[in-house]
């Protein structure tokens, strides 16, 4: 899935928004969906930022729903689901986050394998 970056975030920094281009394309690594009023979320990685960030789809437009082989939907609580690769489910992102080489390994092979399916 790619999502375009269209409307403002409100970031409230100094400067430009370091982490999202307005007009932007953006490879999506996983969405939230929500049933409880919340908004529903996606993952992509940020122009300043090597890992995925969460925001709120409302700032995006979707131009290519298309995900890849492999990919799973996940109920996580009675009100919330997950679209994402097979490969950041369990403890991956507990994983990753505590800098375990093997996750960081994962999470570079995904980056290339949704590159090429995206080119």
């Amino acid at each position: 899935m790619i999502v375009k970056y269209t409307k403002e975030r409100g970031y409230k920094g100094a400067g430009q928004d370091p982490s999202l281009t307005l007009g932007a394309k953006y490879i999506v690594f996983g969405m939230n969906i929500r049933s409880d009023g919340r908004p529903n979320t996606v993952s992509v990685l940020c122009d300043d930022e090597q890992y995925p960030v969460i925001f709120d789809i409302s700032f995006f437009d979707v131009v290519d729903p298309n995900v890849p082989d492999g990919w799973c939907f996940l109920q996580l609580t009675e009100d919330i689901y997950r679209l994402c690769p097979k490969e950041f489910t369990g403890d991956f992102w507990d994983r990753f986050h505590d800098g375990e080489k093997r996750a960081e390994a994962v999470f570079d092979k995904v980056v290339k394998k949704m590159e090429a399916f995206h080119s």
